[in-house]
């Protein structure tokens, strides 16, 4: 390279410019791209702080051909890190300096740290060691460096070469999750393929995810929930290890909520349990994970008592989130929001519809639960389901779907829905209003069958 310094202390950029757009680095030897390497930073350190525009875009050029240049592989990447003082003068550029065009160049220092940490474990540590609170900082308030953070994070993590505690990583990600998640905004590159990572292809997370304070479980969950509807993620599901654990969560959580006295509807372990509850149900529907829990008998029956649970909830004397909506006048004022019941805001919302979902599902081509639906009684809650209900839209479709399931090739459950008998008009408003007829069902073994 000719020397530019003096064109530099001339202010002539766009000679400058001109002559970098020139320069060739791809043939050369590791002293001869020292050498260039080092009038980069120098042009660099000479220009990035200007008010110029033309100097800012000289500075910026020398970046990009140094980010380049780590593509040459390790040895180029060990050049440019052992320039004397490097990360310590980038360390200044993007907490400590100021200036009119700074960010640009701030974006650009990071994406180099990012080159150069690519596949090379000494130059993670180095960065890491240098720039550690700054990257967690800014991933964690969704700052203007987030993406380039995260990458330099994740190529780190996924090398093991950080002694930073996973917990405080995947709290920091969760913490950016939920400033988008409040800002209804996409996740930042990064960020999500660090997430997607430590959730589908490392089971290291499940350790972290028991020590969660309850809003970032909750904000987990329902990440979860969305991820497993996106047909694009599922070439990576989640890591089976972390769905277990999902499982095993909501099978001894649900326990408290299934139990008929003193239920604590606003309690945080009902919250969790009844989010996890649409995970479960979403995932029935997604393959690898609906034909692992068709043959979890413990579950198929857990969903039938939670079912259950809600049902005697909504025939309280006192009205609560779980008394069905079935008066066509007020079904129809929720649609056009003039009702005062926030039934869409209320954790119940969609519940009941999520476990029929479930079971449905699970019933498909399974011996095992059809017949446990029978000999527990859930068929009956399932058929109890047949109504219209505001606080649970689709539940009727699905009931139908989950009574078809349950028959499919079994002669056993086909005679026993057979077999129920009439005890008379059940109590519900739409008879009341279109004078229409449904049944009350029963087993035929006494009166105080299920209702």
């Amino acid at each position: 390279m000719i020397d530019l310094k003096k064109d530099v202390s001339d202010k002539k950029y766009e000679q400058v410019l001109d002559a970098l757009n020139a320069l060739n680095i791809s043939s050369a030897t590791d002293e001869d791209f020292s050498q260039e390497a080092s009038h980069l930073f120098e042009i660099f350190y000479a220009c990035y702080n200007s008010s110029d525009e033309s100097a800012n875009r000289v500075a910026i050029k020398c970046l990009n051909i140094l980010k380049r240049s780590c593509a040459r592989g390790e040895s180029f990447q060990n050049i440019i890190i052992a320039k004397e003082g490097l990360l310590d003068r980038v360390r200044d550029i993007l907490v400590n300096e100021e200036g009119p065009l700074l960010d640009n160049i701030r974006t650009n220092c990071l994406q180099l740290l990012a080159n150069l940490s690519v596949q090379n474990k000494p130059n993670q540590e180095r960065i890491i060691n240098h720039l550690k609170s700054f990257l967690l900082e800014n991933i964690a308030s969704n700052g203007e460096y987030t993406n380039a953070s995260a990458m330099i994070l994740y190529n780190a993590f996924i090398y093991k070469s950080t002694t930073l505690s996973l917990e405080g990583i995947f709290e920091t990600i969760l913490a950016n999750v939920e400033l988008n998640h409040a800002a209804q905004k996409e996740l930042p590159e990064f960020v999500c393929i660090f997430l997607e990572y430590l959730i589908s292809e490392s089971n290291e997370v499940v350790e972290v995810m028991e020590k969660l304070e309850f809003n970032k479980k909750l904000l987990l969950y329902r990440y979860l929930i969305e991820y497993v509807r996106q047909e694009d993620r599922r070439i990576h599901p989640i890591h089976p290890d972390v769905f277990k654990h999902l499982l095993q969560e909501f099978k001894k959580k649900s326990d408290m909520v299934l139990k008929t006295e003193n239920v604590q509807l606003n309690a945080q372990d009902t919250e969790e349990v009844f989010t996890l509850l649409v995970f479960i149900s979403d995932t029935t529907c997604v393959e690898p994970y609906a034909s692992f829990l068709r043959h979890d008998g413990g579950l198929f029956l857990n969903l039938g008592c939670l079912l259950r649970q809600m049902q005697m909830l909504g025939k309280a004397e006192t009205k609560n989130m779980f008394t069905p909506v079935q008066k066509i006048e007020e079904i129809l004022r929720i649609k056009k929001g003039d009702s005062e019941l926030d039934i869409e805001g209320q954790i119940s919302y969609s519940l009941r519809s999520a476990a029929v979902k479930a079971l449905a599902n699970l019933a498909y081509k399974s011996k095992k639960n059809q017949k446990m639906a029978r000999e527990m009684d859930i068929i009956a809650a399932i058929l109890e389901c047949t109504n219209l209900d505001a606080r649970n839209p689709l539940i009727k479709e699905w009931s139908i779907l989950a009574i078809h399931n349950l028959c499919d090739d079994n002669l056993e459950n086909q005679q026993f829905i057979a077999g129920l008998k009439k005890q008379g008009d059940a109590e519900n408003s739409l008879i009341t209003e279109y004078k229409a007829g449904t049944i009350r069902i029963s087993d035929g073994k006494s009166s105080s069958g299920p209702k």
